[in-house]
């Protein structure tokens, strides 16, 4: 026998290892480990996961992206291991269930849900949530209950309708329900319209309710937070009230022993007919206070000493006073000319003025001599004229205003002498003109003077003007203070008294 050439022993060998490789390859194919590599597992519990095998697919959206690696028990409840891709990522909150392919189909694991914000499990992690969903088992279990109860109800019906009685009382039934019937169907033919109305209005009134509760989301939560809070509140109510009596009940306190102290009540039943034996002499007009009462003379009395009462207490909330403080600066000698004048308002439409003037630059005035004296031809005339200032001089105001709308006429003493003056307001009395004439004198000019106030703040203003432009003009500015009687009260209350 000749030997085989090295060619065919080569074929040979190859032959045998690619069947080798192929046998391999089923078996791998076969247990589902072919694509063993780069998988990792997870573990989920079930309670019931018969029909499911080992290697049985694991789908995610219709998708096979694992297989079931083990199937154990573990404290009464199924553990599976699945193997999954690599690539494939699970999210914490994934929902793990069983279901099968059609009516009699094979098992598998269906991984569905997960949000992208939950975490993704890791390799040996385990899912939380399972579902047995329904399998065939379940439903012919729930066909058979169904049929049971189906075969009880036919029995009691055949109990109820059985025999002649029961065909006749059945017969009956049957026209009855034609009768109500046809009774019906005429209604609704005859109320047709009503019933759309009533439709239509049911169906605006549902969508005015959706719309309120939409657009009202906030407020009704806010409700139910309230009465939420109120319950609470109640309930503290009620405990306190349950507490209250409770001690009433105890005879603690006043009421408590009003209620079980009987010589109290004896009292208080004594106090309670004094009381209507009062009333009583009330009503018969006896007494000062029945008098008063059933007296329409004494109650006519009292009317008009309370309406005089009234009178005076609205004029003492008219009356105001006010206390203004100012000093000018005269621009042509520099000197600084001060007033304090004191103000008493009775009412809206008059006020009266007080005041104090400091006048460094003082009067002049001339005094004139006239001499006459015999030479024995005639009388000679002799003519001196002295002029004599007094500086520093103090002097007072007392005038009384009159005021309409905008305007007020002043009259009085200006400055120790004779004079008027006139004011007009600007924008709430925030800013005062005023012109004034004084010591009118026979030989001199009349001291004329003219001039302006800007109120600012509260109690400060700014003053501004011209003083006796008549003879010798003299510019004038300077700052005032204004207290009202609110604020005299207030100053006078928050000074401190000294203490002895």
């Amino acid at each position: 026998m000749a030997f085989k050439t090295g060619t065919e022993i080569k074929v040979g060998i190859f032959v045998f290892l690619a069947l080798a490789g192929l046998a391999f390859m089923s078996l791998q194919v076969g247990t589902g480990k072919l694509l063993s590599r780069g998988t990792y597992e997870l573990v989920v519990y079930f309670d019931n996961v018969t029909g499911l095998k080992v290697d049985s697919p694991v789908e995610v959206a219709g998708i096979e992206v694992g297989r079931v690696g083990d199937i154990a028990l573990e404290g009464g409840r199924a553990r599976l291991t699945l193997e999954l891709a690599g690539a494939v990522k699970v999210p914490g909150d994934t929902v793990a269930s069983i279901k099968s392919r059609g009516v009699l189909g094979d098992k598998y694991v269906d991984l569905s849900g997960g949000s992208p914000d939950s975490p993704v499990l890791a390799d040996g992690g385990t899912l939380a949530r399972s579902d047995r969903s329904a399998d065939l088992e379940v439903l012919f279990q729930k066909v058979g209950q169904i049929a049971d109860d189906i075969g009880v109800v036919a029995k009691s019906v055949a109990n109820v309708f059985g025999g002649p009685g029961g065909e006749q009382n059945l017969r009956l039934t049957f026209d009855n329900l034609r009768d109500l019937t046809v009774s019906l169907n005429g209604m609704v033919q005859q109320n047709v319209e009503s019933v759309n109305l009533i439709v239509a209005n049911l169906r605006a009134f549902s969508a005015d309710l959706k719309h309120i509760s939409g657009t009202n989301r906030d407020g009704i939560d806010t409700i139910v937070a309230n009465f939420e809070t109120a319950s609470a509140q109640m309930s503290q109510t009620l405990e306190r009230v349950n507490s209250v009596m409770a001690k009433i009940d105890e005879g603690q306190g006043a009421v408590g022993r009003m209620v079980n102290d009987q010589e109290l009540g004896d009292d208080l039943r004594q106090a309670v007919a004094s009381l209507q034996s009062v009333a009583a002499k009330i009503d018969e007009g006896k007494g000062s206070l029945g008098r008063l009462i059933n007296d329409d003379t004494t109650s006519k009395e009292l009317d008009k000493a309370l309406e005089g009462i009234n009178k005076y207490l609205e004029k003492q909330d008219t009356f105001r006073t006010s206390l203004d403080f100012r000093s000018e600066v005269l621009a042509d000698s520099g000197n600084v000319k001060s007033y304090l004048d004191l103000t008493l308002q009775p009412a809206e439409d008059h006020y009266y003025i007080l005041g104090v003037v400091a006048d460094p630059d003082g009067h002049t005035r001339e005094t004139e001599t006239l001499s006459r004296v015999w030479t024995g031809a005639g009388y000679s005339e002799t003519r001196e004229i002295e002029e004599k200032t007094e500086r520093d001089k103090i002097t007072f105001n007392a005038q009384l205003a009159k005021r309409w709308d905008n305007v007020a006429l002043r009259g009085g003493l200006f400055e120790s002498t004779g004079g008027v003056g006139l004011d007009y307001f600007l924008w709430d009395d925030r800013v005062r003109l005023y012109a004034e004439a004084f010591d009118f004198d026979h030989d001199d000019p009349p001291h004329l003077k003219a001039g302006g106030r800007l109120y600012f703040l509260k109690n400060f203003y700014l003053t501004a003007g011209v003083d006796d432009f008549a003879s010798d003009a003299s510019f004038f500015g300077g700052v005032g203070l204004s207290f009202t009687d609110d604020d005299l009260k207030y100053l006078m209350s928050s000074a401190p008294i000294p203490v002895n």
